[in-house]
């Protein structure tokens, strides 16, 4: 008999207990270890700015031929590649800067999607507002991060921490489900 896909007889079932044990460990270590917490943080967003720029300046000289707008994306990615790796070759600014570099990131990131939101409004693409919209929200937020980076971190790594928690104590449910079907 099958239940949600699931034969009725589980092998190893103790092996997403393992892995909820961890995750819950691990999303412990987070909330009570901050700073350890932030600088691995750091380094993860550092590292998808320093892509995330890779990625525009191949987009935009790729379509520089079809967009219009293709030199904003080739400036985004330029400027990404300049923060990324400025981050990733010190550690302990991007700790410091981290938050700040994230909200001009952002606040960047948002401007230029402001200028696609109109360009697609231009050529006719229907629902173009919410990219507007979208935009507009992380303009906002931008802000909020660069006026106070304390909230910037905590919230970094309380919104790392949290959903792990949660998969985590999913987990270990789950490995007393799957135990109570042998």
């Amino acid at each position: 008999m099958k239940a949600f896909g699931v034969n009725t007889r589980i092998n190893q079932w103790w092996w997403p207990l393992v892995m909820g044990i961890i995750m819950v460990l691990f999303s412990t270590y987070l909330l009570f270890m901050p700073v350890p917490a932030f600088f691995g943080i750091s380094v993860f967003f550092a590292s998808l700015i320093l892509i995330s720029g890779f990625i525009h300046i191949v987009f935009s000289i790729s379509n520089s031929k079809i967009m219009e707008g293709w030199g904003w994306y080739l400036l985004m990615g330029i400027f990404e590649l300049f923060i990324g790796g400025a981050l990733i070759t010190q550690p302990g600014l991007a700790m410091t800067m981290v938050i700040i570099y994230t909200g001009l990131w952002l606040m960047f990131r948002g401007m230029t999607s402001v200028g696609l939101a109109l360009e697609l409004k231009k050529i006719g693409i229907r629902n173009w507002g919410w990219t507007l919209f979208w935009a507009i929200l992380t303009i906002i937020f931008s802000f909020i991060i660069l006026i106070n980076p304390i909230v910037g971190i905590i919230s970094v790594v309380f919104f790392a921490a949290i959903p792990i928690l949660f998969v985590g104590i999913l987990a270990i449910m789950l490995a007393f489900v799957f135990k109570s079907l042998i």
